[in-house]
């Protein structure tokens, strides 16, 4: 048993409440995940463009959508701890075994994480 995850150009995926909480649910259950991305040039640590890692960064499962208000109701209803789960979502996302950092091997480690600090920095001072 596997899943995959194909996320979209916009990473919208990360927007939708249900598939945030099948990803974690997922995790939590120990089923490996393959993500595949639209375009690795999203992820280009030379791009400098910061908005996607802003809005993955400050991801909470309670601003998440879904097409029926019951439904992210009944979703949510089930999470113990909203706080706990976002930390368990960006560990899932931004971990070295994340999905993102899924598609960072074979870039410059030290360098990759370098771009990252500063994309977050640049985000945490978009947000003031």
């Amino acid at each position: 048993l596997r899943q995959t995850i194909a996320i979209d150009v916009g990473f919208g995926l990360f927007t939708r409440v249900w598939c945030v909480a099948e990803l974690v649910q997922a995790n939590s259950s120990g089923i490996p995940q393959d993500a595949y991305v639209f375009s690795r040039r999203d992820l280009d640590a030379n791009r400098g463009d910061v908005a996607l890692y802003a809005k993955l960064a400050t991801l909470t499962v309670a601003e998440c959508s879904s097409t029926s208000p019951e439904d992210k109701e009944r979703i949510l209803a089930k999470i113990p701890d909203i706080s706990q789960f976002d930390a368990q979502l960006q560990a899932l996302i931004f971990g070295s075994a994340g999905l993102i950092g899924q598609h960072l091997i074979g870039f410059d480690i030290l360098y990759t994480a370098a771009r990252t600090a500063y994309r977050m920095t640049m985000a945490a001072s978009m947000l003031k």
